[in-house]
């Protein structure tokens, strides 16, 4: 079950789409295992495709895609869950260890904080 982050070399105008469809706020849940982790802003529009999905960086024009693990850790990180709970949650619909639930999080959780989309 290992999160995938993939940054897609194409461009989307941001003109071209309704701004306010899509864009996801901060959680006001938290999980006290592990910081909580947010979106870097409300510019990151989120869509589901197929069993993943695509992250558009509204300020950079930047797209990401997410497979289907990835994109089940973006919705739990919205959902204000640290990565013990993120962890449990993967390794129940997943069916796999926690132990990978928890390496796929942070794997992920490094991704999108080296990309500028998580604070």
């Amino acid at each position: 079950a290992a999160a995938r982050l993939q940054r897609q070399t194409e461009n989307v105008d941001a003109r071209t789409s309704d701004p306010r469809e899509g864009r996801v706020k901060p959680a006001a849940k938290e999980d006290t295992s592990s910081p909580p982790f947010a979106p870097a802003s409300p510019d990151i529009v989120v869509r589901r495709v197929g069993d993943g999905g695509v992250l558009v960086d509204l300020r950079t024009n930047a797209i990401f895609e997410l497979n289907d693990t990835g994109m089940r850790v973006w919705e739990l990180i919205v959902e204000g869950l640290g990565l013990d709970a993120m962890a449990a949650r993967l390794a129940e619909e997943f069916e796999v260890s926690a132990a990978d639930g928890l390496t796929a999080c942070r794997q992920l959780v490094d991704e999108l904080r080296a990309e500028g989309l998580l604070r």
